[in-house]
């Protein structure tokens, strides 16, 4: 088998690409079903997203950090290191979940207020977050298996997880939710309970799968070689990671805080123009995580050169590709969210905020790949505090600005977020430019 640096940026993006637009049928599959108990139920659930997915940012963010490292250690010969970096990984990132998953669930009802979510809502966003913190250490042992087999090159091995993922969870949310079998309807708790005993099939089948496939069989010697000599490079490249994404999904909180207080009208129509504005993010994501691994594999054999040229293959892909897809989905808004719903105000209001998302995209596509690029060649402090710093200033005020100052309300808000994109993409792309990422590397530090 040839090594994953050899490897072209498609041959590594396309299974991350399906993987990726397989996912994001789940959530609006979710939505659907939501959406036939009540729009009410559908914003409750989708204001709550930003909290769940702050805990899964948290993890992912280490998970490919870690992921990054081993990438360089396997570029560069080195896979008892690389063994040790998963071994690491899987305790950090399990360990983390579960810890998270409890904080969620018991403090459900303080979250929830903290968001501004009163009544009926208030109600649907407790129970569901709940139920999601009870399975979330399920879902963490999901997120560090697919890090760990994107590091190995195996991308698609994680395209089949999410295809069970979304199978099961669509089967068991018609089953829980729609009344098959006679069963009665259990709404929001059912959504839920759907998603969770879904995350645990597939982690447990991923697990023997690696143990059988791979051989991979973590050991304490194995942890104990990481706590010692890989733990300083995860703390020195993982925690900065961390900082860029986590600080991006509490941006996102405090945007639905101030939604929240627009009304429902503008909760409900963000909600469901959010979900039809992660199509685009498809071929981003995927192009931009595919030259996460090449990069990675490259700095760590130090073919510098080939890494620029990765990224600035997937950048071009990956702008071209996000521009066409939100076009489209601004095009054909009114239709898509009528799937959700027959409110004509809830229609037009999401359908103007999908045209201000065709504005962002490209932006958004280069921030991905640039972003993705650096962590993966060491160079994570710079996203994580230049990046973070604009974000809470430029960002921000842009969002605030717009939506309340000019009075454009939840519009506002979206073509804040394009000001904050475009900023972060210019000053990301002149730090790769700058060659500063080739002195970041665990090989440079060793």
């Amino acid at each position: 088998m040839k090594p994953v640096h050899e490897t072209s940026l498609l041959a590594i993006s396309w299974p991350v690409m399906l993987t990726l637009a397989v996912g994001i049928s789940g959530p609006l599959i979710d939505s659907w079903f939501l959406s036939r108990i009540s729009d009410t139920a559908a914003a409750g659930v989708g204001a709550t997203i930003p909290v769940f997915m702050l805990g899964q940012t948290i993890l992912n963010s280490l998970g490919q950090a870690g992921a990054g490292i081993a990438g360089q250690f396997l570029g560069a010969r080195r896979r008892r290191m690389a063994e040790a970096t998963f071994t690491l990984l899987l305790a950090l990132v399990v360990g983390g979940g579960i810890l998270l998953g409890a904080a969620m669930a018991l403090t459900a009802p303080w979250l929830v207020a903290g968001l501004g979510l009163k009544g009926e809502i208030a109600g649907h966003s407790t129970a569901f977050l709940r139920i999601i913190g009870i399975g979330f250490g399920c879902r963490a042992l999901q997120s560090v298996q697919s890090n760990i087999l994107a590091a190995r090159g195996l991308t698609r091995w994680n395209l089949w997880g999410s295809v069970g993922i979304v199978g099961g969870n669509t089967l068991l949310n018609c089953v829980l939710v729609t009344g098959w079998f006679g069963l009665p309807c259990y709404g929001v708790a059912g959504v839920a309970w759907a998603t969770v005993s879904t995350w645990t099939l597939v982690a447990g089948a991923t697990w023997l799968a690696m143990r059988r496939r791979l051989g991979f069989r973590p050991t304490w010697a194995g942890l104990v070689v990481g706590w010692r000599q890989v733990l300083s490079h995860l703390l020195r490249i993982g925690l900065p990671s961390m900082g860029e994404p986590i600080s991006y999904m509490l941006f996102q909180l405090a945007l639905a805080t101030q939604v929240v207080r627009m009304g429902n009208l503008s909760l409900t129509a963000r909600v469901y123009a959010s979900n039809l504005a992660n199509l685009p993010v498809i071929f981003s994501y995927g192009l931009g995580f595919g030259a996460q691994i090449l990069v990675s594999h490259l700095v760590g054999a130090k073919e510098y050169g080939l890494a620029d040229k990765r990224l600035r293959l997937a950048l071009s892909w990956g702008c071209g590709l996000a521009f066409a897809v939100a076009l489209g989905s601004a095009l054909l808004g009114r239709y898509s969210i009528g799937v959700f719903t027959k409110d004509h105000a809830v229609i037009a209001l999401g359908a103007s905020l999908l045209w201000v998302d065709f504005f962002l995209q490209p932006a958004k596509a280069a921030n991905i790949a640039i972003t993705f690029s650096l962590r993966a060649a060491g160079d994570s402090r710079f996203p994580a505090f230049v990046g973070t710093g604009l974000m809470w200033s430029a960002g921000l005020g842009a969002c605030l600005g717009l939506a309340w100052g000019a009075g454009y309300g939840v519009i506002g808000i979206w073509a804040g977020m394009a000001v904050d994109e475009w900023i972060r993409a210019g000053v990301n792309w002149r730090r790769w430019q700058s060659g500063a990422w080739q002195t970041k590397g665990v090989a440079a530090a060793n």
